[in-house]
């Protein structure tokens, strides 16, 4: 038989299982357990099971217990709640969600000292729980379904309270004195966390975690506590977007992956098509359904650049939100009807065109990486002339967040204050860091080490930002330089091998 299938959810060591069902003429067969086929964290002794059958609208929990669970529902549909309950656990007071059905093929591995629920959504409602304990009343420890604190997402009937057992009503909440954060936090999924923007993101959102939970998300570069989620696989079915969204219940989603290689995009551009366009648009009609707020961003490359004028004369001070675009190549395009769909699904959303963006990040690709890297091994790098605005990622992740608290909504160009040639930024970075620029070599060819055409001098005006953020000022080259050294999160800038 085949191996069951697992992905951790947002709660440290629980996941969301899939068993696989075989169906024949008679009917079907199922193994709800086989210890040779799931996870290590899953596989153990059961000492007991239980099955419990509930009517629509029957909610219970919140229930905690010393012991794992494998929860299972054999019939009808439930929406069931994991909690870390666990005081030195670094997903503490998270909480995630699953849709469980007969029809679906899906578990929840509940971890031990951690909370369970469920709201039951059908007439009649079985659930099978694998216990790795002996149920203990003494052991045990409930929690009110509704806390502030832990601020579950219920899909509960209009105007319909739930139905509790006289236990589950009576069940305490947690002190708020002793948890330290505020009630009713808001929740942000941070989509591409592990890259150079959204890792920036993740640490600014960690400065404000007493009212925001911040949940990410990573594609090929696993990072602790973050979910496995692939905005091409999503880009090729709605459902994993919504079964995210499920798990997480977000109140705003900013998507920061993408498929930015160019030359990719070119030899490519389905998958382009699909990461960069459709995946968003998935997105944005998923999150319009439960009311989320969507922030997405773009990139310089949907204008041609000064070898292609725009007809208002854009260049003079740079491309404006409302400068009209005509991307060269595939990545560019992609972005653009990106931002056109998700406009036109979701009017509130937050559109962000950057460019250039630098900074500490864990995977060390950006441009100051590449110059370091270049310049400390001696080998010539070619670098173009063409203008640019460099981007910290930091301050980019400032001005995001600044954005979104002030309900903006539309396009907007979010990038650094200075303009300059690429060729300037890469001798200022290095003069910085003290490193020898006798490696660089300057060039006029816009399209350097590239097989796509990309804009040159594709300057984004920040006007409307700045309007809209007046007080906030983005940092020199060498200041975001200076704060990169003193507060490096990412992959060590110098010393590389």
């Amino acid at each position: 038989m085949q191996e069951v299938k697992w992905k951790p959810l947002v709660v440290q060591d629980a996941y969301m299982l899939e068993f696989v069902r075989f169906p024949d003429r008679r009917g079907h067969l199922e193994e709800l357990y086989n210890e040779t086929r799931y996870p290590p964290g899953v596989s153990q002794h059961w000492a007991q099971v239980t099955c419990s059958t509930s009517y629509r609208n029957v909610l219970r929990g919140i229930h905690c217990s010393i012991y794992g669970k494998l929860v299972t529902c054999v019939a009808g549909r439930i929406y069931d709640v994991v909690v870390d309950l666990r005081e030195t656990s670094p997903t503490y007071l998270r909480w995630s969600a699953v849709i469980l059905s007969d029809q679906n093929c899906r578990q929840i591995y509940i971890p031990p000292n951690c909370g369970h629920g469920f709201y039951a959504l059908e007439e009649r409602n079985t659930v099978v729980y694998c216990q790795g304990g002996v149920y203990q009343p003494a052991t045990e420890r409930d929690l009110l379904w509704s806390d502030p604190f832990v601020n579950v997402f219920w899909p509960l009937q209009v105007a319909i309270p739930p139905i509790l057992s006289d236990k589950d009503l009576s069940a305490p909440c947690l002190d708020g004195n002793k948890v330290q954060v505020s009630p009713h936090r808001e929740r942000y999924l941070i989509v591409g966390a592990s890259g150079q923007v959204g890792g920036a993101l993740m640490e600014a959102l960690h400065n404000r975690a007493n009212h925001i939970v911040a949940i990410g998300t990573y594609n090929s570069f696993p990072r602790e506590g973050m979910l496995p989620f692939s905005l091409e696989e999503a880009g090729r079915s709605e459902e994993v977007c919504r079964n995210l969204l499920t798990m997480v219940r977000p109140s705003v989603i900013i998507i920061c992956g993408a498929f930015t290689w160019t030359d990719g995009c070119e030899r490519d551009p389905e998958k382009a098509q699909l990461v960069n366009c459709t995946a968003v648009v998935h997105l944005a009609q998923c999150a319009k359904a439960i009311n989320s707020k969507v922030v997405f961003y773009s990139t310089d490359y949907v204008f041609p650049g000064s070898e292609f004028p725009a007809e208002d004369g854009a260049l003079v001070g740079g491309y404006s939100e409302s400068s009209p675009c005509k991307p060269l190549q595939t990545y560019g395009l992609t972005k653009y009807q990106a931002e056109q769909e998700l406009l036109t699904i979701h009017p509130q959303a937050l559109v962000l065109r950057t460019s250039t963006v630098f900074g500490p990040e864990e995977q060390g690709k950006n441009f100051v990486y590449q110059i370091v890297s270049n310049m400390t091994s001696r080998k010539d790098m070619s670098v173009t002339n063409v203008k640019c605005t460099p981007t910290y990622n930091r301050d980019l992740a400032a001005m995001t967040l600044k954005l979104i608290d002030n309900g903006c909504s539309g396009i907007y160009h979010v990038v650094g204050d200075e303009s300059m040639t690429k060729m300037e930024f890469a001798t200022r970075a290095a003069r910085f860091l003290k490193i020898d620029t006798s490696h660089l070599r300057a060039t006029d060819n816009v399209n350097v080490g590239s097989g796509c055409k990309r804009p040159k001098d594709a300057i984004l005006s920040s006007e409307k930002r700045k309007k809209e953020l007046s007080g906030f000022k983005c940092k020199t080259v060498e200041e975001a330089m200076a704060d990169w050294m003193e507060h490096n999160t990412g992959k060590p800038l110098l010393h590389q091998q």
